[in-house]
């Protein structure tokens, strides 16, 4: 995916340097992360079986917990919680980044547009679509993404980054001006 900053960026299973795709390590949250997986593994397994019912709330913290060493079982406790509530705005951001680094941006894009139709400011939902219309080879509706992205957050430098990056691929030059300068502006910041 097309991403691009200094800092690392976060997300749920870890940091991860956006220029390269780099993972980037935490040592103290990996090793603890390592230790919790098995329970977090076994609570989900017990979940699915058990007679109590979870709420959408407790199967999207479910997905948090086992994103970082059981990604197909994080993937359905997010599809869990939408069943239970499809109105859950962080279980479609997270359920669609986890299809999309699986190879399935169309489907991730699905999820990132059901985000943005509940909360349409979203930013990181915006970004994400925008890197999963670029991998489907759709420039243009990429372009319309990113900057809803920067329209709900000025200092989202990645978006900045990529949409000068194809404002001049599209020979926009002003405009990739215009964003490559806020890039720059916001990782000195």
């Amino acid at each position: 995916p097309a991403r691009a900053a200094r800092r690392p960026a976060w997300r749920a299973n870890g940091a991860w340097k956006p220029v390269s795709g780099q993972g980037v390590i935490d040592f103290d949250v990996a090793e603890l992360a390592t230790k919790v997986a098995p329970l977090a593994q076994r609570a989900a397994e017990a979940a699915r079986s058990a007679q109590r019912s979870l709420t959408a709330l407790e199967w999207f913290q479910m997905g948090l917990d086992l994103e970082p060493h059981d990604l197909d079982g994080a993937r359905d406790a997010y599809r869990r919680a939408l069943e239970l509530d499809p109105s859950h705005v962080d279980a479609h951001v997270n359920l669609g980044r986890l299809l999309h680094e699986a190879g399935h941006a169309e489907a991730a894009a699905t999820h990132y547009r059901q985000a943005l139709a509940l909360r349409p400011n979203d930013s990181t939902a915006a970004f994400n679509l925008g890197v999963a219309l670029e991998d489907q080879g759709r420039a243009a509706e990429a372009v319309v993404a990113y900057e809803r992205a920067v329209r709900a957050d000025a200092a989202n430098l990645d978006a900045h980054f990529n949409l000068a990056r194809l404002m001049e691929r599209a020979g926009r030059k002003a405009a990739a001006i215009r964003h490559l300068k806020a890039y720059r502006r916001l990782v000195r910041a």
